[in-house]
């Protein structure tokens, strides 16, 4: 059985189909890439199954437990989705108020399950992890695009989500700040964490992905290792697709 399932999963904007039909699946520790021309519903997948979207049609399943089924008014609600996913936005979305540190420390706060000190400690491990131990005390303002997005991902690993999804983590930053995001989604691949992430980073997505799935039209057009579709893609949509972005 797979760790994460998806089934059917749709969902409707204005009358118009933004998913249809998804179905994919992923094992425990590995990493899925979503593919394919903007506006053809891969952040609105990664908002589905974060619970910043509810899905019309379709199930959730998280090591065979579901977490969400349309069809089911009782599973409508969510079930523990601060832990089952956590999202990386692609503009940061860090509190400016609050020092790195602080927004690291913000959602564990509000769960109470630990003292202060054993907040504070976890989160300048995670901080250490990202390399950004020395920007602890600095505010969001003072950072480049790239210690933003570490520290945002610092802030997602927090909550200890079983599903860590990034969302377009490198399109608002530089080459060089890119290797730094990017770097930092390979260590945790390292580390045997199960990932979705939505880019634009072809060679990236080439190089790290145990699995990739390309959207065309809200829905699933193909899916399989990196060595598959980028070697040997089948529908001619993949094909112009991947001409585009050479």
């Amino acid at each position: 059985m797979a760790y994460l399932e998806i089934e059917s999963l749709g969902k409707r904007f204005g009358g118009a189909d933004i998913l249809h039909g998804v179905s994919l699946s992923l094992e425990r520790g590995k990493i899925l890439t979503l593919i394919g021309p903007s506006g053809e519903g891969k952040t609105t997948l990664l908002r589905c199954l974060n619970g910043l979207e509810t899905p019309d049609m379709g199930v959730i399943r998280l090591n065979g437990e579901t977490v969400f089924d349309a069809a089911a008014p009782k599973q409508r609600e969510r079930k523990q989705t601060h832990r089952a996913f956590g999202l990386v936005f692609q503009a940061f979305h860090l509190f400016p108020q609050y020092t790195v540190l602080q927004n690291v420390m913000l959602a564990p706060s509000l769960q109470r399950r630990e003292s202060k000190a054993e907040l504070k400690a976890r989160a300048m491990a995670l901080l250490e992890k990202v390399g950004l131990t020395e920007k602890a005390d600095s505010y969001p303002n003072t950072l480049s695009g790239g210690q933003q997005q570490r520290a945002a991902i610092a802030r997602a690993l927090a909550m200890e989500p079983d599903v860590l999804c990034f969302d377009e983590p490198t399109s608002a930053l530089d080459p060089e700040l890119t290797r730094e995001v990017l770097n930092v989604i390979r260590l945790l691949k390292k580390e045997g964490r199960t990932m979705i992430v939505v880019t634009h980073e072809m060679a990236f997505a080439k190089e790290a992905s145990d699995l990739v799935a390309f959207l065309k039209d809200g829905t699933v057009a193909e899916c399989g290792t990196s060595e598959q579709l980028f070697e040997a893609p089948r529908t001619e949509a993949l094909k112009r697709f991947l001409m585009q972005t050479e």
